[in-house]
């Protein structure tokens, strides 16, 4: 599903124009944005939690050449679903 098909899906269930839609669509993004860059978690009930991870700094070795080299700490991402999403999608195998 691309950003459009979302907005318009939305946009017909809340009976919302497309416009609207895409501005609060916005709003919630840049609201999870910035939330994460503080590094505060977002727990969304019945979806998952947002959260990010730091990654400390390892040692990483290139097979070919056998040299090793440092790789730099940096902050990930990471996507926890809902046990509401759990079962869905456990379903929804069984089903097909």
């Amino acid at each position: 599903m691309t950003n459009q098909e979302l907005i318009a899906a939305l946009a017909k269930r809340l009976g919302w124009t497309q416009r609207q839609t895409s501005e609060v669509l916005e709003a919630t993004v840049s609201i999870i944005n910035s939330n994460l860059e503080d590094g505060n978690s977002i727990n969304i009930q019945g979806f998952g939690l947002f959260e990010t991870k730091k990654k400390g700094e390892r040692i990483s070795v290139n097979p070919v050449s056998k040299q090793r080299f440092l790789v730099p700490p940096k902050i990930s991402l990471a996507f926890r679903p809902g046990q509401t999403i759990k079962d869905n999608l456990k379903n929804l195998e069984v089903n097909e």
